[in-house]
């Protein structure tokens, strides 16, 4: 911007000059001087830097954890037994399909969902 202002000013002072339009001027312009600038750049890294702040807070303790109960116990189920006829003496049966899990252990031959009856 400097160098530009510099400029314009020096044409004008050339413009102002006594003579013919077509002659060049008795005394050249003197070039604009350069405009020295200095730029400085600091560039600082910080590594895991702490900077000063408030007093760190204090952790909360983690409480313990408590213990947990044991698994609720598997739905207890009947004797499984060799065949139907064994449940059924020994007083168990009959079961449904969907209903009691002891059903999947039989054959259901007549399909109505029921077996040891």
């Amino acid at each position: 911007m400097l160098v530009a202002l510099a400029l314009v000013v020096g044409i004008g002072i050339g413009a102002g000059a006594k003579g013919s339009g077509d002659d060049p001027p008795a005394t050249s312009a003197a070039a604009p001087m350069p405009i020295p600038s200095t730029v400085t750049v600091t560039i600082t890294e910080y590594e895991d830097a702490v900077l000063p702040s408030k007093a760190p807070a204090k952790a909360k303790p983690r409480p313990k954890p408590h213990p947990t109960k044991e698994a609720p116990a598997a739905p207890k189920t009947d004797p499984r037994f060799a065949t139907c006829a064994a449940a059924k003496a020994h007083g168990y049966g009959p079961y449904v399909e969907g209903v009691d899990p002891e059903y999947s252990w039989y054959i259901d031959r007549d399909g109505d969902g029921t077996v040891c009856e």
